[in-house]
């Protein structure tokens, strides 16, 4: 099979992807994109299904097309705590040898395509365009890291719920409203939305019931919420929400 015949079915592959025009993959030209889509193994991981585990080794690199999963740790006391969200057009795993102090599992159902650590190794060694790709993504990975210190440590629970809510629309379902609200779908369950902002999942629900009761919200559904007031949602909120 000829190059030009392989790169246009690895862009095929990859034009029907959540993920193309996000993240690593959409820093990366048609032709970058070709030669990583040709290394790559698309796989499927099942709603709390674990892709790497805590303290071992992961031999793998992969890059999410669909879906999304929650890198996770837990305390010596066994509480669980969420250290990020994972989302169509990044990158998990290891390049460099080591253990992994995180676990990463899939919230839902969520699709990936799989390299060997070595393999993707080499594309970076031999593809400028991916270095900077991955480089620009951990300068987003510490921002994100250091956003949600921020978040954990000088904000109380209702504040961290508030911040999820109007953060939660550049990686969720999201329907804009003409009097400039949403609808937004919730793919976190309770529980991990408990865990990422680091409090219980009765004060998650006490919250978004006042929120409700303050019109701020409309409880929908068990996922589902529409934001009436993005502006009264956002106060005291600005140094998370614009850097």
């Amino acid at each position: 099979m000829t190059a030009p015949l392989r790169n246009a079915e690895a862009i095929l592959h990859c034009a029907g992807c959540a993920g193309r025009n996000h993240g690593v993959c959409g820093s990366l030209s048609d032709r970058t994109l070709a030669r990583v889509a040709q290394r790559a193994r698309a796989i499927s991981v099942a709603a709390n299904d674990r892709l790497c585990e805590e303290d071992v080794t992961c031999h793998h690199i992969a890059l999410v097309q669909s879906g999304m999963l929650r890198m996770q740790s837990h305390s010596l006391a066994g509480r669980r705590k969420i250290t990020g969200l994972v989302v169509p057009g990044d990158s998990i795993g290891q390049i460099i040898r080591g253990t992994r102090d995180t676990a990463i599992e899939a919230v839902i159902d969520t699709r990936l395509c799989l390299f060997e650590s070595a393999n993707f190794a080499q594309l970076i060694e031999q593809e400028p365009e991916l270095r900077r790709a991955l480089c620009h993504q951990v300068e987003n990975w510490t921002e994100k890291a250091r956003r949600l210190s921020l978040l954990l440590g000088a904000y109380g629970p209702a504040s961290r719920l508030r911040a999820l809510l109007l953060l939660a629309p550049s990686i969720m379902p999201w329907k804009a409203l003409p009097d400039g609200g949403g609808v937004l779908t919730m793919l976190l369950p309770r529980q991990d939305i408990a865990d990422l902002i680091a409090t219980t999942q009765e004060t998650v629900s006490r919250s978004l019931h006042q929120f409700q009761k303050d019109g701020l919200i409309d409880i929908l559904n068990a996922r589902q919420f529409r934001l009436n007031d993005l502006e009264a949602l956002s106060e005291g909120l600005e140094e998370i929400l614009h850097h």
